[in-house]
């Protein structure tokens, strides 16, 4: 089977991006600079910055609607000046979402054939997660064991699929082409 990988959302610094941001801009604002190169740094910062405002909107809209439907299991890793600390976090709402992310400085949200990856840096290292849906069998299973913060279940959950089923976020998204 072929690997597809979808990046649903980048704050990673990303040459290419700059260029095409410089390009933009120039075409937008054609008589504030003689050539895309002559635009300052900070202008074109700025305007990713506004960039990525406006989809991360956008995201947060779609991952709430997913959210408030079902519940989902995020596992993975923070990265912390002792090393990797293995974690999970059972997610119902996209506050919950929020919570486990909000101390990344930067971030990057893939869709690898419905896996749902989040990767992230923030001053002490890097974090990676991936996030599951639940399945009626696995909500039972969480609900049995009272949600609880607990490797083993989190395991369970997420490599069973009885009780985790890939979210597929990217197909969710409507302005990504499948």
């Amino acid at each position: 089977m072929k690997s597809k990988e979808t990046i649903i959302f980048d704050t990673y610094y990303d040459s290419e991006r700059e260029k095409e941001t410089r390009e933009f801009l120039f075409e937008d604002y054609p008589d504030e600079w003689t050539s895309p190169e002559a635009i300052p740094e900070q202008r074109v910062l700025d305007e990713i910055e506004l960039q990525n405002c406006e989809l991360w909107e956008d995201i947060t809209d779609c991952l709430a609607s997913l959210l408030d439907e079902d519940c989902y299991l995020l596992t993975g890793y923070l990265g912390s000046w002792r090393g990797n600390l293995d974690g999970g976090k059972f997610i119902k709402s996209i506050d919950d979402f929020l919570d486990v992310t909000e101390h990344l400085n930067d971030i990057k949200i893939i869709d690898q054939n419905g896996h749902l990856i989040i990767e992230g840096s923030h001053h002490d290292g890097s974090d990676r997660y991936e996030l599951k849906k639940l399945t009626r069998k696995g909500y039972e299973l969480a609900n049995k064991n009272y949600f609880a913060n607990d490797r083993e279940l989190h395991n369970t959950i997420m490599k069973t699929n009885f009780y985790s089923a890939l979210p597929r976020f990217a197909k969710a998204l409507y302005w990504y082409e499948q």
